[in-house]
C-alpha cells in the first residue's frame, strides 16, 4: 500500500481578467459571479481540480473556482504556527470543546478539518470536536483568511476571539 501525502500551500493572487467564479471545479458548475480583472483572490491550495483552482473572493468571502489560466499567483500566506486556540482547562467530557466568540460586525466563517461553521457578527458558539490535530481556516469579508493547524487535546476546553487586525500604511 502507498499512502501519497499532498503538500497543501496557499496563496494571495488575482483574476487575470474577467472570469466566470463557480461552485465547483467545471463550467457544468452554477456560476457564483463574475469576477472582475485584478480581483484579490485566496487560492486554497496549489492542487487543481478538473484544471480548476479553489479559491476565496477576499471581497466577499465566497468560496468557489476559477479556470487555472486566469489565476494570478502573489504572496505565499504562511501557515499559523502560534496557535488560535487557547486551552481554558479541564472538561468532563472527552472530546475537546472550544468556545468561539466573533467579536467583529462581520459575518466570520470558520472551517475545522472539513466541517464549515459560519458566525454572525458578536456570535458566541462552543463546537466540539474530535481529539488530533485540528487544520483551521478563518476568513471574513474584506480579510485575508488566517490558517493553521493545532492540536485538540481531549478532556480540554479552548476558547478564541475572532477579531480583525489592521494596519497603517
Amino acid at each position: 500500500m502507498t499512502v501519497i501525502t499532498v503538500y497543501s500551500q496557499s496563496y494571495l493572487g488575482w483574476a487575470t481578467k474577467q472570469v466566470n467564479f463557480r461552485q465547483g471545479p467545471s463550467t457544468e458548475y452554477e456560476v457564483i459571479s463574475s469576477l472582475k480583472a485584478g480581483t484579490q483572490i485566496f487560492i486554497i491550495s496549489l492542487v487543481l481540480e478538473n484544471d480548476y483552482y479553489n479559491i476565496i473572493d477576499i471581497a466577499t468571502n465566497r468560496e468557489g473556482y476559477i479556470y487555472k489560466s486566469f489565476v494570478k499567483f502573489g504572496q505565499m500566506i504562511e501557515k499559523n504556527e502560534q496557535g488560535v486556540f487557547t486551552p481554558s482547562g479541564k472538561t468532563d467530557t472527552y472530546n475537546p470543546e472550544i468556545e468561539i466568540f466573533n467579536n467583529t460586525i462581520h459575518t466570520l466563517t470558520l472551517k475545522l478539518n472539513s466541517e464549515i461553521y459560519s458566525f454572525s457578527p458578536k456570535e458566541r458558539k462552543t463546537i466540539i470536536l474530535t481529539p488530533g490535530s485540528c487544520d483551521y481556516r478563518a476568513s471574513a469579508p474584506g480579510v485575508i483568511p488566517n490558517i493553521g493547524t493545532e492540536y485538540m487535546e481531549s478532556n480540554m476546553g479552548y476558547t478564541w476571539q475572532f477579531y480583525i487586525v489592521t494596519k497603517r500604511r
